[in-house]
């Protein structure tokens, strides 16, 4: 069948496992590179909300004393141009006193907050 036109299958078989291996290299660098970018996203996150934090001290010479205060200081539009949201699961940071003793991926928008007037601790936990 030298004259017949079209491919054989050991040609297509062949493309096909090409097209397979390059899958199965490209596949795991995507998501690599996706986790990646969510976890630079947290981390400028946090640091634009500790920047403002400094901001709010220095507007009203003490920190946010309570999580209802952090809260409010979050979704406030003096500090912030926008709200901040978590690139793990697009929700808004929140403030929470405590960390929990498990941690599962849909809480990753809480942020532990601990103020004085003077000071502040702010964790996160990231997936």
């Amino acid at each position: 069948m030298k004259g017949s036109k079209g491919f054989s299958l050991l040609e297509l078989l062949v493309v096909v496992a090409i097209l397979g291996i390059l899958v199965a290299i490209a596949l795991p660098r995507y998501f690599d590179a996706v986790a990646d970018a969510k976890r630079n996203a947290q981390r400028t996150n946090i640091a634009i909300i500790r920047t403002s934090l400094e901001y709010y001290r220095n507007k009203n010479n003490k920190y946010p004393l309570s999580i209802d205060e952090f809260n409010q200081f979050l979704t406030s539009t003096v500090y912030f141009s926008e709200t901040p949201t978590c690139p793990y699961n697009n929700l808004t940071y929140s403030g929470v006193a405590s960390i929990p003793a498990t941690w599962t991926p849909n809480n990753a928008h809480e942020l532990y907050y601990t103020g004085t007037a003077l000071s502040y601790t702010l964790s996160y936990t990231a997936p």
